[in-house]
């Protein structure tokens, strides 16, 4: 019961901060709430197109999602812990728009199924995506390779030096 509970106010919370957070030039990169070691906590993940939010828009989603939270009394547990963050710079990659914004960017590609020579990792320069695949070239190899965009299980973006 408490799981749909959780997944609940993550929805209610993802929906209702969507207006809020774009007046701060911000977009809801995630929303999760759940029970951890140290207590229930509501993570909302934010970010933007051009770069990463720094912390002072977190500071302020922050500040307006507490207002908001107190105002809604949408969760009903005693105690929480609110936590406003990005997706960092090794972000996940998790659909088409996120590959065509990272175009030409290293990521890291792990497959739900492995290819015909058995291959279910890539590490590699993003091409783009076309007809539903992801087209991801590996340098070490010298060769391009084409993912199907259902068969990714996790994409990662990667730092590159």
């Amino acid at each position: 019961m408490g799981n749909f509970i959780e997944k609940d106010i993550s929805s209610k919370v993802r929906n209702a901060l969507g207006p809020i957070v774009k007046e701060i030039g911000v977009d809801i990169f995630d929303v999760t709430f759940r029970r951890e070691k140290t207590g229930r906590t509501l993570r909302i993940v934010i970010d933007r197109e051009e770069s990463l939010p720094g912390l002072e828009e977190c500071a302020e989603v922050s500040r307006r999602i507490s207002k908001w939270l107190d105002e809604a009394d949408l969760i009903p547990y005693d105690g929480y812990s609110l936590e406003v963050s990005t997706p960092g710079l090794e972000r996940p990659l998790r659909s088409e728009k996120d590959f065509l914004k990272f175009s030409g960017k290293i990521c890291k590609v792990t497959a739900k199924e492995k290819d015909d020579t058995g291959r279910k990792s890539y590490t590699g320069a993003i091409l783009g995506v076309e007809n539903g695949s992801l087209k991801l070239f590996v340098e070490k190899e010298n060769k391009e390779f084409c993912i199907k965009l259902d068969n990714i299980a996790k994409a990662v973006l990667q730092l590159d030096f």
